[in-house]
């Protein structure tokens, strides 16, 4: 696959200079260029850092599609998927089962509603999460939402609405707590504060490792449901 595959060239107003981004949700580089530029001028300086977007490019983990016999971690718990591909069904069945997720379909690539189901269970389970580590600081949620973000794991609003990213679930669990822990404590303190980062401390298992692992490692969640 060349790298001009996974190069996504976006026109700016603002941009005076091209630029380039690795993003890794999706998996690929993004060249901005000024508006009244043209594409083969684009092209032409993405062939000129040519080594730069590969060697980015490379420093992608391998993608791990929900595709059959695929693993995937759940809460720590690596997770088999194992589809059953039967003409006959009408609908897609998915059933969680211990280390396993037995899907059932009439698919031929089931993958998309495999992703509607961890979000489900994303929802669930993090919604829980949170409202008990908010009991643990005397504090009730408003709201949990569960998005699909690129850059922030969490956020807390003024009115004590959580949002957090369904990709938390394949992380390690102390790392999925630190970042919990992280946005209750904002039900108290809506700053970064030493006051703050006390009350984050004293809700996190083990605060020093969840904290390194989201910040070092988080851009790995990215790479779950991906196919390139």
């Amino acid at each position: 696959m060349s790298y001009t595959d996974r190069l996504i060239i976006k026109k700016s107003k603002q941009a005076r200079n091209y630029t380039l981004r690795l993003n890794h949700k999706e998996r690929c580089i993004y060249l901005v260029m000024p508006h009244r530029s043209s594409e083969k001028r684009a092209l032409h300086f993405a062939d000129r850092h040519r080594h730069w977007i590969e060697e980015k490019l490379s420093t992608l983990p391998h993608a791990i599609p929900f595709e059959h016999s695929e693993i995937i971690p759940l809460f720590d718990v690596p997770t088999l998927i194992h589809i059953t591909y039967d003409q006959r069904r009408k609908t897609t069945h998915i059933n969680h089962l211990d280390r396993k997720l037995d899907v059932l379909t009439n698919q031929e690539s089931p993958s998309s509603r495999i992703e509607r189901y961890l979000k489900k269970f994303a929802k669930e389970h993090l919604t829980t999460l949170t409202h008990e580590k908010a009991a643990e600081l005397g504090k009730k949620v408003n709201k949990v939402s569960i998005r699909d973000t690129s850059s922030r794991w969490g956020s807390c609003s003024s009115d004590g609405n959580i949002s957090l990213s369904w990709r938390l679930i394949f992380a390690p669990i102390e790392a999925i707590d630190y970042v919990i822990s992280h946005e209750v404590a904002h039900l108290k303190h809506m700053d970064h504060s030493r006051n703050f980062w006390e009350v984050c401390e004293s809700l996190c298992e083990d605060y020093t490792f969840g904290k390194q692992w989201i910040r070092d490692e988080g851009y790995s969640l990215m790479r779950y449901g991906a196919n390139v």
